[in-house]
């Protein structure tokens, strides 16, 4: 009997020291203090959303809404039309690739760039290529 329990607590497996690892990433994963581009003078111009982080997913449906009541009476408009969202956003090689539920070929060049620096100012990748309505336009940057 003695034998038998010998034999079964002993599996064989000795102690070690802990391994170590490489240090665990740092730094945020996403911007947590956002701006979304809006519209002035024909200009697209920065403002910060302080209260929290966005995802890629959350941006057209922003833009298409539209400036809050106050940065309506900073004179700040949008140019992505309503009907934008719902939008999708994938990572790739090159950057994101942003699937819009109107076509890209009618977005005014002010459009164009809230999406895209909104989007690049979140997630710093490279360029976007922004899709819908069975047309695209590549590789874009924020300018």
């Amino acid at each position: 009997m003695l034998l038998l329990l010998v034999v079964v607590s002993a599996c064989g497996i000795r102690p070690t020291d802990p391994i170590p690892g490489l240090e665990a990433p740092s730094g945020p994963v996403e911007n947590t203090s956002p701006a979304l581009y809006w519209v002035s003078e024909g200009r697209v111009v920065a403002v910060n959303r302080p209260q929290g982080s966005l995802s890629g997913y959350d941006v057209v449906a922003l833009l298409a809404q539209g400036p809050t009541a106050a940065e309506q009476n900073r004179g700040l408009t949008t140019e992505v039309p309503f009907d934008a969202a719902p939008a999708t956003v994938d990572r790739v090689a090159n950057g994101l690739d942003v699937s819009i539920s109107t076509d890209v070929s009618l977005l005014s060049k002010a459009a164009v760039q809230q999406i895209v620096c909104t989007l690049l100012g979140i997630q710093a990748v490279g360029t976007v290529n922004l899709r819908g309505g069975g047309h695209s336009l590549e590789f874009i940057k924020c300018a």
